[in-house]
């Protein structure tokens, strides 16, 4: 990894596939304190199927949230978790949410973002600002204020959210990239680049870019951004097929760079290699989101030269009756 690249981000901390669609249908927005009464779902989170949103029907959304004049459209809900389009014209009021944690990645328009510091009367005093553009990516722990202002013309971000209550003792599903723990380089990747604080980290779009090339150079297949022990989010970069499952865990991915098939729920051989012709198809491409719930079979049957995506993972294992 490139020293400046590395050094800057660490300074930041320091401080069976289905399209997803169907008619719009508004509901209260549950638990968790993750967003307004009167939202917007588009579809519950399954849990024994994943979910592919093309950038096509991305782009179809927007319309849809400016015909009806909406400034959040949820596109999965799990009650504990949830994956969202925010649309806004105008600087909204800051807010904080005291036990979930927001990813952002930026698909549309620019602002700023402004995160830490204190909240007063809808207001961060003392805190940090960040410019937001295309293709940056903003991470913002639970119990932090954060907001946007700046706004030139709109701003339209995919707002990833899962909430952090784990009971103590919860195994860690997410957390297990061998020698993560340790600090030292895992097999097919490198060890985190910095583990979640208080703080919020902002990623442009040029330092991911950076990233993806020096994951080229270097024939890296995961790079973790951020460690968060029952969370992380990630780069994965791939050259042929893969196959996978996580028991606890939940995946986002958003395609960067390259294409090929995901393949999911398909059926597993004694070695646990994919059943030729089993589970459920669809094509990823750059700008495509998928959502695979914990204990899915999931990888891609196919890579066209490469397959580049961030990663968003996240356990599920909160106490019973949460």
């Amino acid at each position: 990894m490139q020293k400046s690249a590395i050094g800057w981000i660490g300074a930041l901390l320091a401080g069976g596939a289905l399209l997803a669609g169907g008619a719009l249908v508004t509901a209260q927005d549950r638990g968790g304190g993750r967003g307004d009464a009167g939202t917007t779902i588009i579809e519950q989170a399954p849990t024994d199927h994943s979910i592919a949103i093309p950038k096509e029907k991305l782009s179809q959304y927007l319309k849809d949230m400016d015909a009806k004049k909406l400034s959040t459209l949820r596109m999965i809900e799990g009650v504990k978790h949830n994956v969202n389009i925010r649309r806004i014209t105008n600087a909204e009021t800051a807010l904080v949410h005291p036990a979930t944690i927001d990813l952002w990645v930026v698909l549309e328009g620019s602002g700023t973002l402004t995160a830490g510091g204190q909240l007063e009367k809808g207001k961060i005093l003392n805190g940090v600002s960040y410019p937001l553009r295309v293709g940056d990516v903003a991470f913002i722990p639970a119990n932090l204020p954060h907001g946007v202002s700046g706004v030139n013309g709109n701003i339209t971000w995919l707002n990833v959210r899962w909430d952090t209550d784990w009971p103590a003792g919860a195994e860690l599903g997410a957390g297990n990239l061998p020698g993560a723990r340790a600090g030292g380089p895992a097999a097919g990747g490198t060890a985190p680049l910095a583990y979640a604080g208080s703080g919020a980290v902002y990623i442009p779009k040029e330092t991911l870019d950076t990233y993806l090339k020096d994951m080229a150079a270097r024939k890296i297949a995961t790079l973790r951004m951020i460690e968060g022990g029952h969370f992380n989010i990630n780069i994965r970069r791939i050259a042929a097929p893969s196959v996978e499952i996580h028991p606890v865990t939940i995946d986002t991915w958003v395609v960067l760079e390259g294409g090929g098939t995901a393949n999911t729920h398909y059926d597993r051989t004694a070695d646990g290699q994919r059943v030729p012709g089993t589970g459920v198809s669809a094509p990823a491409k750059v700008g495509d989101v998928f959502f695979i719930p914990a204990n899915l079979t999931h990888g891609f049957s196919t890579v066209n030269d490469v397959m580049t995506w961030l990663n968003i993972r996240w356990d599920v294992n909160w106490a019973k009756g949460q």
